[in-house]
């Protein structure tokens, strides 16, 4: 009897320990992170004066681009093929999906979490958008050939030949207008006068040297000059418009300077001033720290492979399992999207959150967020035979 007594004892001293550790972890002093943000912002307007010009019966039209925002343009060409009838898959569902085995009874955690989050987006529990954000997110896991793969596709290099040595050149777009009934040729120099400079555009040929010796040259990019970059000599057929694009070297303005672009031989020119924006950054940023726990099908615990995205402001984030709010955001509401793997059970959570409900600034308390999830009943790690 006095066994058990003691036994009894122990096992409510265990409960008790438990209670103390989660209400100390529940209830904890108001943790601050302070972020610090030092730097310059410079943009660029370019008030047109001057944009289109006749020139052989062609319409030209130049306006200067702003590079990064090829990027997207570019990457969505590369898959472009000439085949009459092809296919291109930035994932493949059948690279990373279940091929039955004789003497396989059970799905990779890899295999199966990827069948999670297509399932997910089958039956409209997430989005598109946060479709791809798992799917990488596991990828990035448990793959290291794709995450190699992946993290090469997302650089912004891989397809815009005008990104060098770490920075853009300065591109220009020229629209081609030829409305006559004959065909017309283009074959005269350009000449750019940008502040006290006097520049050519970069050819071809020069842009194919420059990215072979930074070992920066690739098919993609090889494509896209042939495409776009602006020949030396273009016939153009009648009732056609086309875009090139041109380049030079990164160039530097001051504040009212001018941007000239002429054809030889044309005296006209295109015209632009150029009005900077100098912005220097000397800030401080103090966010609230929030850490997470987890609960599946009621069950709290520690041990699951969580893949989280965060749908907030820009003044939230998620970090290594802990929510991070700017002390000014504190009533905005975020959303945490997740699927968990626990036991060889698959489960899912949509939870939405706001900051001051987890933050009592008068008594200097915060409270962990916990993460309800709930299992997946349609997928089963087994392989059925």
């Amino acid at each position: 009897m006095s066994v058990n007594n003691e036994s009894m004892k122990k096992n409510i001293l265990i409960i008790l320990i438990t209670i103390v550790a989660f209400n100390g972890y529940a209830q904890r002093k108001i943790k601050k992170t302070v972020v610090e943000e030092v730097g310059f912002k410079i943009k660029l307007n370019f008030k047109t004066e001057t944009n289109e010009l006749v020139y052989n019966d062609l319409k030209l039209k130049i306006t200067p681009v702003s590079t990064s925002s090829l990027n997207e343009k570019f990457l969505s060409e590369s898959g472009i093929n000439g085949e009459f009838e092809y296919s291109n898959y930035e994932k493949s569902r059948s690279s990373f999906f279940l091929k039955k085995r004789k003497k396989k009874l059970k799905k990779t955690e890899f295999e199966f979490l990827l069948e999670g989050v297509d399932w997910l987006l089958q039956n409209e529990n997430i989005n598109n958008e946060e479709y791809k954000y798992l799917f990488q997110k596991v990828v990035l896991k448990y793959d290291y050939t794709r995450e190699k793969e992946f993290i090469d596709s997302q650089k912004i290099i891989l397809c815009n030949p005008y990104y060098i040595g770490g920075k853009y050149l300065n591109v220009f777009e020229l629209e081609i207008n030829n409305e006559t009934n004959s065909y017309q040729k283009y074959d005269k120099k350009l000449l750019i006068e940008a502040g006290q400079l006097l520049l050519q555009p970069m050819s071809y040929q020069k842009i194919i040297e420059v990215l072979k010796k930074g070992n920066l040259l690739n098919q993609e990019k090889i494509e896209t000059l042939n495409r776009y970059n602006l020949p030396n000599e273009l016939i153009i057929p009648p009732h056609s418009k086309f875009i090139k694009y041109f380049a030079t070297v990164p160039v530097q303005y001051n504040n009212n300077d001018e941007l000239k672009i002429s054809f030889e031989g044309l005296n006209s020119k295109f015209k632009w001033i150029i009005d900077v924006e100098h912005d220097l950054i000397d800030e401080k940023y103090s966010f609230f720290e929030l850490s997470t726990s987890w609960s599946y099908d009621n069950l709290n615990s520690n041990l699951g492979v969580n893949f989280c995205k965060l749908n907030a402001t820009s003044n939230i984030f998620y970090v290594n399992g802990d929510v991070y709010i700017n002390e000014n955001n504190l009533d905005d509401e975020f959303e945490v999207i997740s699927i968990s793997l626990l036991s060889d059970k698959l489960y899912f959570s949509r939870l939405k959150f706001i900051g001051r409900d987890y933050i009592q600034l008068d008594k200097n308390k915060r409270k962990g967020i916990l993460l309800k999830t709930i299992k997946i009943e349609d997928l089963d790690k087994k392989i059925k035979q």
